[in-house]
């Protein structure tokens, strides 16, 4: 029975329950794909969590720098070393076959001394390019694969990925190592770098060859993101519990109010009405006595605040009573940040009645590009895991939403509500229709949307 290795990596175990011992896993990626920092890692918190030494052997970053870079993003290994739980060894590139037999006797070496249960060589790349490729295997068998077996160690070797390239390596890894794990970063024309890990073999482990989003930074160092990926899809839904709109002649549409626990997309061009409408159910709700957190990504908070008091509403009172506010600007969120909202109004909401609405995803559309869709379904998915009821508006201009986002989202929501705008002669009439509402007896007529003394009501 093999003995499982946890990486102490946030995600990573939760996906793949970690390594096993007497395993070479070879990390793989681009320059600033994260191959360093995802080794380093696995030591730091294989020698802090678990007590278990470890050994890095680098043939190209002296150790001064690495443990500068390492400590900003929170991973301070000095102490690890002072308690013999650490151990750095720098090595000159290996130039010759001399040199790089000296590697093989120096990792032999320093990994005995320690007893060493983790062990790193970064880089593994100048080693292959010192002779045939079947001397590069022979190697690795017969030094590394002796020595992690012997110690009990699991080994992380990383290779180098040229630029551009898809390739995954240098045609010798697949048969001498027992997973190969690919780190990419992707830097759009437009839009947050995304990274992206791609685990592609793992001796022992069933794999989905799903794509993980990964961020590097402090306070852990790196993490693994799991939203939606691997998780079964969970809600508690009660078809009798319904949260209220707020507005007049709304709830009578939707067939009582919106289903708990339920996701709903709010859809219409500029000045049909959406921000009056989700402000409104927003400060309602929270009269109640509901958790409900309003996110935009298109105005202010104090414009927020503004429209609150236009809709005759007191926005510090609410805020008092637990209205939490966020204005974020889109071009300043990544994929790190967005799951990181999900998580914190996972553990936010632990109990019943949670709303949680976001103004103005369609910013996020231009953001994300093509991970939009990926992201707001497991915005909804996780929101229904939590308990919390999510109410989205999207931007819709007056011709149409394009076809692909309409089929999206529609397959994301519970209801869909449209608001319109009718131009008849001298006057603009709001107009709002309910498209789309599972579980409920819905309306199927176009009602007028009129603001009355500060108020929204349905004619």
């Amino acid at each position: 029975m093999l003995e499982v290795v946890r990486t102490g990596i946030e995600g990573f175990d939760e996906a793949f329950g970690g390594f096993c011992r007497g395993q070479i896993i070879m990390v793989l990626g681009n320059a600033g794909s994260g191959k360093t920092t995802f080794c380093a890692k696995f030591l730091y918190e294989g020698a802090r969590k678990f007590g278990e030494p470890g050994v890095f052997i680098n043939t190209i970053e002296g150790k001064k720098e690495f443990y500068r870079y390492m400590k900003g993003l929170g991973m301070d290994f000095e102490p690890l070393e002072r308690e013999g739980l650490f151990r750095y060894v720098e090595m000159l590139t290996p130039t010759s076959k001399d040199a790089l037999m000296n590697l093989s006797r120096e990792l032999t070496k320093h990994a005995l001394e320690c007893n060493a249960k983790r062990i790193v060589i970064d880089s593994i790349t100048p080693i292959f390019m010192l002779g045939p490729s079947i001397e590069a295997r022979a190697i690795l068998h017969n030094a590394m694969k002796n020595l992690v077996r012997e110690l009990g160690a699991v080994l992380l070797i990383t290779g180098e990925m040229p630029m551009g390239e898809e390739r995954i390596g240098h045609g010798v890894e697949e048969f001498v190592v027992d997973g190969i794990i690919k780190l990419k970063l992707e830097v759009p024309e437009a839009g947050a770098p995304r990274r992206i890990m791609e685990v592609l073999k793992l001796r022992g482990r069933p794999l989905s060859r799903a794509f993980y989003d990964f961020e590097i930074g402090p306070p852990l160092g790196l993490r693994v993101y799991l939203s939606g990926v691997l998780e079964e899809l969970e809600s508690s839904i009660d078809i009798e519990d319904k949260v209220p709109s707020g507005v007049e002649g709304v709830d009578d549409l939707l067939g009582g109010g919106l289903i708990r626990n339920t996701a709903t997309i709010v859809m219409g061009p500029p000045g049909s009405g959406k921000t009056l409408l989700l402000l409104t159910l927003a400060a309602e709700n929270t009269l109640r006595g509901e958790k409900v957190v309003y996110i935009t990504f298109e105005e202010p908070r104090q414009q927020v605040h503004a429209t609150l008091r236009f809709l005759r509403y007191d926005a510090e009172e609410l805020e008092k009573r637990g209205l939490r506010i966020l204005s974020v600007n889109p071009r300043a969120i990544t994929m790190r940040s967005f799951y990181d909202i999900i998580q914190g109004f996972s553990k936010l909401t632990e109990s019943k009645g949670s709303l949680l609405i976001v103004d103005g995803i369609n910013s996020l559309r231009r953001e994300f590009g093509i991970d939009f869709h990926r992201a707001i379904r497991d915005l909804v998915l996780q929101a229904k895991k939590a308990g919390v009821t999510t109410i989205l508006s999207i931007l819709k201009e007056r011709e149409a939403v394009s076809e692909e986002a309409v089929t999206h989202l529609s397959t994301l929501a519970d209801n869909i509500v449209e608001l319109r705008i009718n131009d008849e002669g001298q006057r603009i009439k709001r107009e709002i229709l309910v498209l789309k509402a599972r579980m409920s007896q819905a309306s199927n007529m176009i009602h007028e949307l009129e603001l009355v003394d500060g108020r929204l009501r349905v004619r």
